[in-house]
């Protein structure tokens, strides 16, 4: 590892100091379908930006 990723990871470690950890989900997570379809997804997404 060159010195850049080094520091970066140091950078990124102290900046949580004090926080809690981190929370990741189960490996079997996965979310639940929106049941939207493709044309309705985009026709919201259209309407959100305008």
């Amino acid at each position: 590892m060159n010195d850049t990723n080094t520091a970066t990871a140091i950078g990124v470690v102290n900046s949580r100091e004090g926080d809690e950890a981190v929370r990741r989900a189960a490996k079997t997570w996965k979310p639940y379908p929106c049941l939207l379809t493709r044309r309705e997804l985009q026709a919201l997404i259209a309407e959100q930006l305008g």
